[in-house]
Order: structure tokens, then sequence, then C-alpha cells
């Protein structure tokens, strides 16, 4: 991957911000790593200007790297720093990426730099665990899911999510919508079939380890297990009969 040629999941990353971000698009990619977003959205003149935030040092140093060799020192401005604390409200950034990073921790990014979101700002992002608790933070704090994605890379499924951020409105979500999604409950297709026929059998699997670990079969954590199981087993018989 470089970032002329990104991985399915950050290219897709890349498309949403192309649909979704206000023009003109001033990003924050937080986690940047090498910085291959922003400077792939600013070869295919995407993006008018980006921050790549970095907490790490490595990192940090292959996205002032990448930055430079490709020329766009002057529009995309490497910094180190924790989450959002590399964005001030002088850079007026209207849309954020935060991928590959666990559900809570983008929650924790995203919580702490609340004060410098202005309405209507975009957020995407990719979670690698954790997605359902990420909805239901976002829905709690003024977010509404604009649109979402399952992408397959390398033989794994990530789940990519759009949110608007209106402090005047609030999405409730029922427990369906933020396990699965209120889009993509909306337009399930192949790879959303495929993701949650995988997540069945490895919950499946946890299921009986933990069953056989506990003496009472009727233990709490067993009862909201087999409902969680039923939940998925219920939503896959669903789309597989529209489909």
């Amino acid at each position: 991957m470089n970032s002329e040629r990104l991985s399915p999941r950050l290219n897709r990353v890349a498309q949403l911000i192309g649909q979704y971000g206000p023009q003109p698009i001033r990003l924050a990619d937080i986690g940047s790593d090498h910085a291959y977003l922003p400077c792939n959205l600013k070869l295919n003149e995407t993006i008018s200007y980006a921050i790549a935030g970095e907490v790490v040092e490595g990192p940090f140093q292959s996205a002032v790297k990448e930055v430079n060799q490709q020329g766009f020192s002057n529009v995309i401005d490497v910094r180190k720093g924790d989450g959002l604390e590399v964005v001030t409200p002088e850079d007026n950034i209207n849309t954020i990426s935060i991928c590959g990073m666990g559900g809570a921790l983008i929650r924790t990014i995203l919580e702490a730099g609340l004060h410098l979101l202005t309405n209507n700002t975009i957020v995407v992002l990719q979670a690698n665990i954790a997605e359902p608790q990420l909805r239901t933070w976002l829905s709690k704090h003024h977010f509404i899911i604009r649109d979402e994605d399952i992408i397959e890379d390398n033989s794994r499924y990530y789940e990519i999510i759009v949110a608007e951020y209106l402090p005047s409105q609030q999405q409730v979500l029922s427990k369906k919508q933020r396990l699965f999604g209120p889009v993509n409950l909306r337009q399930p297709d192949a790879t959303y079939i495929a993701k949650w026929q995988q997540e069945l059998h490895s919950q499946e699997k946890v299921y009986a380890s933990m069953k056989a670990g506990l003496e009472d079969a009727n233990h709490p954590k067993l009862v909201e297990m087999e409902k969680h199981l039923q939940l998925i087993r219920e939503e896959l018989a669903r789309v597989e009969k529209t489909n």
C-alpha cells in the first residue's frame, strides 16, 4: 500500500470522504500512520487541506517523509499529538477520519475533541472492534449516521461509519440498529451477509466454550449471549430470504 494505491479498506474511506465531506474539504486524519490517506486524497484533488495527526514518533516521522516526498507540505500539515488535540479552531476542519482503531478508542478521541467540532462536521470512522458501542455513543452525542459500508480486506471484514455532527438533533437507535447499523439494515449485500455468517460462527464457538465452563445453564452471561446469537440468526434469515 502507498499513497497512489490504498488498501480496499482505506480506498472506501477515501471515497466516502469525497462523497460526504463539505466542500472545500478540510480534513483531520487522526492516527494517520504514513499519511497515505490524506496524500491519496490530495493526489486526486479531493481535499483542499489536511492535518495528519499521529501520536507515535515512528509513524509521525513516516508521515512527514511521505508528505514531503509527495510535495504536499504546503497543504498537508503533519502534527504530533494525542487524538484531536492536533486540531485548533483556526484550522476550520470540517471532516474527520479515524481508522484502524478499536471502537472504544475512537469514542475516547471524539469525546475529548467534541468541543472542536462545528455544526455539520462529517466523521468517517472505521473501527476494528466494538462498532455497536461506537454507534451508541454517536447517537447519544448528536451524530446522525448518514452512511455505512462493510469492506472485505485481506480476509477480514471492516465496518465504516459516516456520521454528521448536528448538535440540535439526536438519532435514536434500536438494539438491532446499534448492532448491525441502521444503513446496513436497509441495504444488506453479499459482504454484509458474509460478515455476519462469519461473526455467527465465531460467536457460537465463544458461547460453547462459555457454556462448558459454567455450571448454571441460566447464568446471565449465557442468557445474554443466547439473545445475541438469536438476533444474528434472525437477521441472517431475513436477508438471506430477500437476497
